[in-house]
């Protein structure tokens, strides 16, 4: 552990004079004490200085060394901030690499080696610092850091350099289950960071879990049934965490969705009991229990004053506003944030301590705290953005210099949990935000209910001053949000200030109507194109990947002519299965590919379905260039269902790897060509990877373990994908698909 330490080292000799061995015993006590004092002030850290700029303007060339810092006592006008750096997907403590450049270069460089327990940095000059963590496997984080005279304790949290696949291989044991939540995390040492192993965790439904070695632990709940037709919060369950010489850790009202969800808790030494309500705010607002005690008032509303971004409203007359508008709609590109500083334990706007995240980390992580994670993924893609500009717009009107948003609903709810089809929701929409400017993130408002009706039977409170827009509407016009027709909001009573989205509203958009997130976002922030007032933010850095239609079945199968079992590939179903066009089930137009699959009773085989393009034969297919997307839309009937394709390749048939699929929903999946990661080599003399540079679609694959029952399968606007990624501030996105997890795009809508 690199901790600074004065102690010298003392080379004993068998003839060494008394005086000296007495000399060096007195130092050593000395040495000793001075240890001891600055031990219980926190330990320092072991620096490394670079050279000041008078010497590097010099042309000094004598190498970087340590130093030995962090004396007893601060300096005058010195601090000492407190930093810890960690793994942002599992919670793991990291060593770290730590480099501070004071912004007005007031004070020289510092390169600091933080160990896995944090360390305080002693004799920090106050004032605002560029700072750049770094640690093994994890992708580098840089932000602004401003260190005032009584710095809050800092957590840099480091997104892992690969993305994980953990999360998304827990969503699918939670799919098979059927009806299950799975619930896992890990389990540290709050002061020391390290795992606790053996600890026990228990729902209050008797379901119990062990931590292993690392700290890890699984807990398989199955959820109670929903209520037929009826808007329910989540289920939540009551987690209690016990591990020998700690507090035992009570999370109530910890929320349930038929999905998998990491948790991080640190544990605090010591006996007793700590207990944390981690009710769900949307929950909280349904139940009207999201209101100060005796006062009624909405505690999430107004968010900031309804005069924010007042100035870059809209007026329909205005000749430049009209042009602008019009700008704006076609497309923006705006900086997106490289991080974002968060306040933690927070009262209200006030926070003890401060977490930085990668910035689209914080969003895949804070989703779920404002969405409900069951939700449609199109309603959870939608708030996404919302959420997304929400953050970018604070990062460039900070709180305070310390942090840039806090964590409670004064700001924005955040917590460091993460579900699987909110992390997946922020990644479709990934860098796409709100703005009225064309040059900077709007000012995204919403709230739980905007319908501009108060109902006095339900027993909530609405915060909407003006309530004239009347029921089956949204809007504030005494806040500059005009009136906006939404339907799906009538008969409900308004819980919200009426301002931007309808956080219920998108859910009943996207799961009953079939309303995509754009549509969504541009209904609630610019009327669908029809600007006024403060509906005006329109979105920006919309992918520009461009989508070619290969088959949407309008007209009948296309390509996909060709009865199941036509392939002798295929096994485990019968002749008597069929594809066929359906316009009853569609995900699009009118049509879809309905694949009706019977089991074969002859043989005992798993289902698996070579659903031929063209015939099987390249000539009968388009090419396509080989560093494309493929993608469709799935819906199965069935439990169980895995999909994959095929593709004619300069060397053979390679089939992509398979993926599993929700039922009695729309499901969006999309394979990356260019990615080898993605591959199988198959037949011919196929590698694994697709080499050419021109293929053709060979098959849709559907796969299965073998079932008496039938299963239908529905198929619809098979797609090419092509085209660059938008910029990002502090860098470029990455390519759009880097693993196996993230070459499933999931988006699945009603």
């Amino acid at each position: 552990m690199p901790i600074a330490s004065d102690r010298g080292h003392h080379r004993r000799g068998a003839s060494a004079p008394r005086a000296v061995v007495l000399l060096a015993c007195a130092a050593l006590l000395v040495l000793a004490a001075a240890y001891a004092q600055r031990a219980s002030r926190g330990a320092a850290v072991e620096t490394m200085v670079g050279e000041s700029a008078q010497g590097a303007q010099a042309g000094a060339s004598a190498p970087r060394r340590p130093a030995r810092v962090g004396a007893p006592g601060l300096a005058a006008g010195k601090v000492a901030p407190r930093i810890r750096v960690r793994d942002s997907a599992s919670g793991r403590a990291l060593a770290a690499r730590l480099v501070l450049e004071h912004a007005a270069g007031a004070a020289p460089p510092l390169d600091a080696h933080i160990p896995r327990s944090g360390a305080r940095l002693p004799d920090t000059a106050p004032g605002e610092y560029l700072v750049t963590a770094a640690a093994p496997g994890q992708a580098p984080l840089a932000a602004r850091i401003v260190f005032d005279t009584a710095p809050l304790p800092i957590t840099l949290w480091l997104p892992p350099a690969a993305t994980s696949t953990a999360l998304h291989r827990q969503a699918l044991a939670a799919l098979d289950c059927g009806h299950c939540s799975l619930i896992g995390g890990h389990v540290y040492d709050r002061d020391s960071g390290v795992a606790v192993p053996g600890a026990v965790v228990a729902a209050d439904g008797g379901q119990r879990a062990v931590t292993d070695a690392e700290g890890a632990f699984e807990l398989l709940l199955r959820l109670p049934p929903a209520p037929d037709g009826a808007e329910t919060p989540p289920a939540s369950a009551t987690l209690t965490i016990s591990a020998g010489g700690y507090r035992r850790q009570q999370l109530e009202r910890v929320a349930l969705s038929p999905d998998a969800a990491h948790h991080i808790i640190d544990l605090e030494r010591g006996s007793g009991v700590d207990r944390q309500d981690h009710g769900h705010v949307l929950a909280n607002t349904r139940s009207g229990a999201g209101v100060e005690p005796g006062t009624g008032a909405d505690v999430r509303a107004p968010h900031e004053p309804p005069g924010a971004d007042r100035g870059k409203a809209h007026d329909p007359a205005g000749p430049d506003h009209a042009q602008r508008a019009a700008r704006l709609a076609r497309a923006a590109a705006v900086p997106v944030p490289a991080s974002i500083r968060v306040g933690t334990g927070c009262s209200g706007r006030s926070c003890t301590g401060v977490s930085v995240y990668e910035f689209e980390d914080y969003v895949g992580r804070g989703l779920d705290d404002e969405w409900i994670a069951s939700w449609d993924p199109d309603s959870l893609a939608a708030g996404a953005v919302a959420y997304r500009s929400y953050a970018a717009w604070y990062v460039a009107n900070p709180v305070g210099a310390a942090y840039d948003i806090c964590s409670s609903t004064s700001c924005q709810a955040f917590g460091s949990a993460a579900w699987s089809a909110t992390v997946a929701a922020a990644a479709a929409t990934r860098g796409v935000l709100l703005t009225r400017d064309g040059s900077s993130a709007a000012f995204a408002e919403y709230s739980a209910e905007n319908n501009a009706w108060d109902d006095p039977s339900d027993g909530r409170s609405c915060s909407n001053p003006d309530l004239s827009c009347g029921n089956g509407r949204n809007g504030s016009p005494a806040n500059g949000w005009p009136c906006l027709a939404d339907e799906v909001g009538r008969g409900r009573g308004c819980f919200g200030h009426g301002r931007g989205m309808s956080q219920w509203g998108t859910q009943r958009w996207a799961a009953d109507h079939g309303r995509g997130w754009r549509w969504i976002a541009d209904h609630y922030y610019n009327g669908n194109g029809r600007p006024g007032g403060m509906r005006n933010a329109f979105l920006a850095n919309l992918d520009p990947i461009a989508a070619e239609i290969l088959e949407d079945f309008e007209a009948g199968a296309g390509r996909f002519d060709r009865q199941p079992t036509e392939s002798g590939s295929t096994v485990g179903v019968s002749g008597a299965s069929r594809a066929q066009r359906d316009c009853g089930v569609r995900r699009d137009g009118d049509c879809s590919l309905r694949v009706l699959l019977r089991d074969d009773p002859a043989v005992t085989a798993d289902w698996s379905v070579r659903l031929l393009s063209g015939g099987g034969s390249p000539a009968a297919n388009r090419p396509l260039p080989g560093d494309a997307g493929i993608g469709l839309w799935v819906y199965s009937g069935g439990t169980g269902m895995r999909i994959g394709i095929g593709i004619d390749d300069a060397d053979g048939t390679e089939r992509s790897t398979s993926r599993a699929i929700a039922s009695n929903q729309w499901t969006w999946l999309e394979w990356n060509l260019a990615d080898p990661a993605q591959w199988n080599a198959w037949v011919g003399g196929s590698d694994g990877a697709i080499d050419g540079a021109r293929v053709t679609l060979d098959a849709i694959w559907l796969y299965r373990a073998q079932t008496a029952y039938d299963v239908n399968v529905y198929l619809d606007d098979v797609q090419i994908r092509e085209g660059p990624r938008p910029p990002f501030a502090g860098g470029t996105l990455p390519p759009a698909f880097t693993t196996p997890a993230d070459a499933l795009r999931v988006r699945t809508a009603r």
